[in-house]
């Protein structure tokens, strides 16, 4: 490699660094982390809030604010989320600091989790952070209202004034204690009685313990007596008892009677369970029946392991000012045969041409035929059904394309992000070659794409570019519109 190369490659390698420095720095997204959910905040002041800042949700950096604008009076901020972060109706927006000097970030309330879901471009209201001034305002209107008590305290305890009311308080309350003391000494009878009726009462409980204790005595003798007197009745539902086990015995005797004479096979029950020609047959009819079990089962699981995709797309054609619109759907039974249904609208209609022989007499006798040409176009939705087979990245179709015999080919690159398609059709036109379609398509979304091409170049009065766009929908998007469906219905 000569000095000149070296130099270029160092130089490309110095750009690429440079250009992977601004894309960390600036926070640039590329690829799917451009796919992000953007709201609006608004605040009645952003001041200290920089873009490309930090948006949190409970301290966990969640996105960044991307701008930040002016609108009626107000500061609108646009929040970039990342991915699979999700707002609800009620969500909340504030301006918070890290530490006592740290940067300013945006912070989320996500709102309540059971509340629906905020679309995106949702319009939030944010409130902005305690500054350094409302904090020195709020520390000024404390001193002044410490000045305000101690102005109040000076002017009723300070001079002559106060010193009097100061006496005048310890005068009430010297005469509280007093008066507290003489009450103590004029109630301590009633206490010295209360403590005696307390003793009194105890007293008591010493004398009258033992007699309680003797009455429990008797009545547990009383019981005992009762016991004794029904002994009789408790024998009597013994033999009952008894008796009961007896004709359990015989019931058992009867049993064992009936189930030896199904062993020795005797009776329909016996013969049924001993016969070996019986056996075989209702083993034969079991199988038969498990057979056609399993056999709904597979049934059932070949349907349940097919597969749906929902089609819808529309272009423009501009050098025939025309449009169409086609909707249907691939329907794949295993992982390579699908099938193919749906409508379209033919951008110049469909044209059938009829003939028509018209045979005239002449006066001499002989007879001319002239054959008359019509040719109608109709503008009927036409109908797309084919039968495909997947090898690999290649997929080959065939059956009706906008009702017309034909076959296609897709080819899929890019893991399926890019394809290209060919298609021929209508093969009975007289005066010109089949219609052909060439197509490609980029899918920008997993569920999104754009394609153009090129229509039917071998007629020149037809012949056009084409651009479009479409929306695929898998059977699992389909479950998950048709949930979300469901529950916002009331």
């Amino acid at each position: 490699m000569n000095s000149t190369a070296k130099l270029g490659a160092l130089m490309l390698a110095a750009l690429v660094a440079v250009a992977i420095f601004i894309l960390n720095i600036e926070k640039i997204s590329i690829g799917r982390a451009g796919d992000r959910f953007r709201v609006r905040a608004t605040f009645p002041s952003v001041a200290g809030l920089e873009p490309k800042t930090a948006v949190r949700i409970a301290g966990v950096r969640v996105g960044l604010a991307e701008t930040i604008a002016l609108e009626q009076g107000r500061a609108t901020v646009t929040l970039a989320l990342d991915p699979g972060v999700v707002l609800h109706e009620g969500a909340r927006a504030s301006l918070k600091s890290i530490g006592l000097l740290g940067e300013l970030y945006v912070e989320l309330d996500p709102g309540p989790p059971d509340a629906p879901a905020l679309p995106r471009d949702a319009l939030i209201v944010g409130a902005p952070p305690a500054g350094f001034d409302d904090v020195i305002r709020q520390a000024s209107d404390i001193g002044v209202d410490i000045k305000g008590v101690t102005s109040s305290l000076r002017g009723a305890i300070g001079g002559p004034e106060g010193e009097r009311r100061l006496d005048e308080i310890l005068e009430n309350i010297r005469d509280l204690t007093a008066s507290i003391r003489d009450l103590v000494a004029a109630n301590r009878g009633n206490v010295d009685a209360t403590m005696a009726n307390f003793r009194d009462f105890s007293e008591t409980l010493r004398v009258e313990l033992p007699k309680l204790a003797e009455q429990l005595n008797r009545v547990a003798s009383d019981v005992e007596a009762v016991v004794a007197e029904n002994r009789d009745d408790l024998k009597g539902s013994t033999a009952n008892i008894r008796e009961l086990s007896d004709k359990l015995k015989t019931t058992a005797d009867n049993l064992n009677t009936i189930t030896g004479k199904i062993a020795r096979g005797e009776g329909s029950v016996g013969k049924l369970v001993n016969d070996e020609a019986t056996v075989q047959q209702l083993n034969s009819t079991l199988a038969s029946v498990e057979s056609g079990v399993e056999s709904l089962k597979n049934t059932i699981g070949r349907a349940e392991r097919w597969k749906l995709d929902v089609n819808m797309r529309a272009e423009s054609l501009p050098r025939v000012d025309d449009t169409r619109f086609t909707v249907g759907g691939d329907l794949y039974t295993n992982d390579r045969r699908f099938f193919r249904a749906g409508i379209a609208d033919a951008p110049q209609g469909k044209r059938r041409e009829t003939r028509e022989d018209i045979t005239t007499t002449l006066p001499d006798g002989t007879e001319t035929t002239v054959s008359k040409f019509t040719v109608k176009t109709t503008d009927n939705w036409t109908w797309n059904v084919q039968a495909g087979y997947r090898l690999g990245n290649t997929r080959l179709r065939a059956g009706l394309f906008e009702s017309s015999g034909g076959v296609g080919v897709d080819q899929s690159f890019l893991k399926n992000r890019l394809g290209l398609t060919f298609e021929a059709y209508e093969f009975d036109r007289d005066e010109k070659a089949p219609h052909l379609r060439l197509e490609a398509r980029w899918f920008f979304h997993p569920n999104l794409y754009t394609y153009g091409g090129w229509d039917d170049p071998v007629w020149s009065e037809r012949q056009s570019a084409f651009v479009g766009a479409g929306i695929r929908w898998s059977d699992e998007d389909l479950k998950y519109l048709l949930g979300t469906a469901a529950a916002a219905v009331p």
